[in-house]
């Protein structure tokens, strides 16, 4: 394609598809949409978000938990979703009920529990020593904590991350990408084998020192930050004001894509399988935002060079399991002696850590703990009934509470105070987990990843230096679009730029995503919805929802192994015929099927 025609195509409106209703094609739509384009997304799933998904139990207040992103950095690398949310707070198309109110989010509290080769020393995790928990290593390293002995490991290569990013990124793949974070420890610190594995165990997952230095270092400046915010009223409200804004009439929910052809020099017509069985659309671009497993399931699609080929075969992701467990009382929060008001408990046990909300601190009635394990220890959850997974749970936090005293004086029994419980088992969708490259991934296969094949693009939190971060999938986003539109300066999405701009106005219609079971699939209240494409195309292929269920916006099912029962079984659609649930009759758990 000539270098004259890319830059007549630019300068008029393109019609644009993308693939994906994540944070990655979400901000990549509203950078279009500010520009002048026009836009279509494809939502494989029947809800927006991807892995941005806030579960609800009830419709009460700070009775949800964070299946998926749960907290945001305060730091430069992160401030492109601080503008984003200034963006959508600003714009007069967002209502009151739409806008982002941001909290604090706790990531340690004094209170926070460390149990750890079954003792439970009186300090918090960075104070943990090897001496403190009984870990067997040479004297030399017996007093020094984990926190220490990392920050030793990494310290100079956060420092020139800090200092020059680019430059900084460049030698540290240079020299360490083909390097395991274990070998480094071993190798370059001169670490013994059991002083990395007390280091791991306290600070990271299991096995995850098996993962790239750049990538470790990666992660650890991330969580080196001391600042943290997270969305009051759950971290879907993020995706949600950006659908509401592109426009649900630009999103085709349930349409997962199935096809990709280039139809000439010029065009892309995409093939998706849906609610009202296969449709094609034909445009200008395509945005691939999904993740490499979804990609390689579009079997009738372009091949590649052996390099890009190779590249979506091998990124590296691993297993994410998060489980919400919801009580009858925050007792978390009344233990004595040391509760926990926010923060986090570190375990070797199952669960590995126990994230205690920030929402809704010191608040009477009902509360909710997440239970959190990656990788390896993600991965030893998989082969578990529901059941059998609740029971596990259960018995991990009675490991760590039952038998212990409230500020009342009452003994804590953990099974008497839960409610009910879901969970998300991210391995077993198309997202398959985060984004965590081995050695050599970034040195050979990042770019090729990234490389746009003709009017086809990539964009996505793995097509980034901020693994796992909804900053990276946005600023994968911005990097995607300005290749696109060849304008290296194309700023992000912030309250003080407006672009090319419209006055997009559209007469509404009652129509939304598909339903099932007279349920909503979309979680929020449908009002006037506001687009800025000049034209509503291509039509809407989704079914109507009835009036009624749109009257409140937690009236929604969820998806990914994340159940509205008291039990949240292993597939994907928790609607299905034979879903388990538990209830409890006189004291006696019943088994139903609904």
């Amino acid at each position: 394609m000539s270098s004259q025609y890319l830059t007549a195509l630019v300068l008029r409106d393109l019609n644009i598809g993308i693939v994906g209703g994540g944070i990655a094609g979400l901000y990549t739509a509203l950078l279009l949409q500010r520009q002048g384009h026009q836009v279509r997304i494809f939502e494989g799933s029947g809800r927006i978000g991807g892995r941005v998904h806030t579960h609800y139990f009830t419709t009460e207040k700070n009775q949800y938990y964070e299946a998926g992103a749960m907290r945001i950095p305060n730091s430069d690398f992160h401030q492109i979703i601080f503008q984003l949310i200034d963006y959508i707070n600003t714009d007069a198309k967002v209502p009151e009920s739409k806008k982002i109110k941001l909290i604090d989010y706790i990531m340690s509290d004094p209170g926070n529990d460390v149990f750890l080769n079954n003792i439970r020393p009186d300090i918090q995790a960075f104070s943990v020593t090897p001496a403190s928990i009984g870990w067997d290593v040479p004297s030399e390293y017996r007093d020094k904590t984990a926190s220490d002995l990392l920050t030793q490991a990494i310290g100079g290569c956060i420092s020139s991350l800090k200092d020059n990013f680019d430059q900084g990124f460049k030698d540290i793949v240079e020299m360490y990408d083909n390097f395991t974070f274990r070998f480094y420890c071993t190798a370059v610190m001169n670490w013994p084998s059991e002083v990395v594995d007390f280091v791991e165990t306290v600070t990271s997952q299991t096995n995850q020192f098996s993962l790239s230095v750049p990538e470790l270092v990666m992660q650890h400046m991330d969580f080196g930050e001391t600042s943290w915010k997270t969305i009051d009223e759950g971290m879907s409200r993020l995706p949600q004001a950006m659908a509401h804004l592109i426009g649900l009439a630009n999103i085709t929910f349930g349409a997962r894509v199935v096809g990709l052809e280039n139809i000439d020099d010029h065009h892309v017509r995409v093939t998706t399988s849906g609610y009202n069985g296969l449709l094609t659309a034909t445009f200008d671009r395509v945005v691939l935002a999904i993740p490499p497993a979804a990609l390689r399931m579009i079997a009738d699609r372009p091949r590649w060079s052996a390099e890009k080929e190779m590249a979506i075969r091998s990124m590296h992701f691993e297993a994410l399991y998060k489980m919400g467990m919801r009580f009858k009382t925050r007792f978390w929060e009344h233990v004595t002696p040391g509760p926990s008001n926010g923060g986090q408990s570190t375990t070797d046990l199952p669960i590995r850590w126990v994230v205690f909300p920030s929402n809704g601190c010191k608040e009477d009635g009902p509360g909710v703990l997440l239970v959190y394990a990656w990788m390896t220890d993600a991965n030893n959850w998989l082969s578990l009934s529901a059941l059998e997974r609740r029971s596990l749970a259960i018995n991990c936090i009675e490991k760590l509470y039952d038998g212990r005293k409230d500020d009342r004086n009452n003994i804590i029994n953990v099974g008497d105070l839960l409610i009910e419980t879901s969970d998300a088992i991210w391995s077993t969708s198309t997202a398959t987990g985060d984004a965590m490259f081995l050695p050599g991934q970034f040195s050979k296969h990042f770019d090729n990843a990234r490389r746009h094949e003709g009017n086809i693009y990539f964009a996505g939190e793995h097509l980034s230096y901020h693994h796992t971060w909804l900053s990276g999938a946005a600023r994968s986003a911005l990097d995607v679009t300005r290749d696109m539109l060849q304008d290296k300066a194309l700023s992000p999405l912030n309250k003080a730029t407006t672009g090319k701009g419209r006055p997009y106005v559209f007469i509404p219609k009652d129509r939304a995503p598909a339903k099932e079971n007279g349920a909503a699939k979309v979680p929020f209240k449908y009002g006037q919805d506001h687009s800025r494409l000049v034209r509503r195309w291509p039509p809407i292929h989704s079914p109507e929802v009835p009036r009624e269920v749109l009257n409140h916006e937690y009236n929604f099912p969820t998806n990914l192994g994340i159940s509205q029962h008291a039990l949240g079984p292993s597939i994907a659609n928790l609607k299905a015929p034979n879903t388990i649930s538990i209830t409890e009759l006189n004291g006696t758990p019943e088994l139903t099927n609904v």
